[in-house]
């Protein structure tokens, strides 16, 4: 058996990314991202998320590894302003009231007032049946951050308008979003490609309640309420 190149040293004892990128390697074939349930013309969704577009490195490296992808079919690329973690679905604006929007952020405000910012790795490249995109770990604060903004979502609006089941949340950073159904292994070769580029070390200082809406094949979020978390 031919033995398997010895990862750079900035990916080692990373788990978080060796098991997405598994994941990833696995995908047989892409989907459209944007057929998704539930989004019409015109409808927009609170969302929690954590943004990044302020972050230099990152936006450095998601430049970099969208110049080597943009050949290739079938991807709208993220504006690298508009980098984000998504951490939770809230509703969309039709289902909720303002006021209760307002409520569910001033609850995670409560329930963060003593948690400290959270250093993150953003990086190595990686993918999903939807996207290219970057891993971000270590997971438990993250996840930690998320499990408080899901409790804050049950007290305030019940248990039943939790949109998503815990388990399936995994941190990440999209840069390229699949548009068209599609044989996944040339995405796949190309990302592995660019798996080489070092981490970008920053740190999760906020979450924000945006309100998100489609135009075309693309996101825009307004902020509509910010936590700050402990620097």
């Amino acid at each position: 058996m031919t033995a398997q190149p010895e990862a750079p040293a900035h990916y080692r004892e990373r788990p978080w990314a060796d098991q997405e990128w598994t994941r990833f390697q696995q995908v047989q074939r892409m989907v459209n991202h944007w057929d998704r349930p539930g989004w019409t013309p015109g409808r927009r969704s609170y969302h929690w998320m954590v943004m990044l577009g302020h972050v230099p490195a990152l936006t450095a490296m998601a430049a970099h590894c969208q110049e080597q992808l943009r050949d290739l079919p079938h991807l709208d690329l993220v504006p690298t302003a508009s980098l984000h973690i998504t951490m939770q679905r809230l509703a969309f604006t039709d289902e909720v009231s303002p006021d209760l929007a307002a409520a569910v952020a001033d609850h995670v405000r409560q329930r963060c007032i003593d948690l400290p910012a959270i250093p993150v790795e953003i990086g190595p490249l990686t993918g999903s049946p939807g996207a290219i995109r970057f891993s971000v770990g270590p997971l438990e604060p993250i996840r930690r951050l998320r499990d408080l903004i899901r409790e804050s979502i049950a007290e305030v609006l019940g248990a039943a308008a939790l949109p998503e089941r815990a388990s399936r949340f995994v941190p990440h950073v999209s840069i390229a979003y699949h548009n068209t159904p599609a044989d996944a292994q040339p995405l796949i070769q190309r990302a592995a490609s660019l798996r080489n580029l070092p981490p970008v070390a920053t740190v999760i200082q906020s979450v924000d309640l945006v309100e998100l809406h489609r135009d075309g094949h693309q996101y825009i979020a307004s902020k509509y309420a910010e936590v700050l978390l402990i620097s």
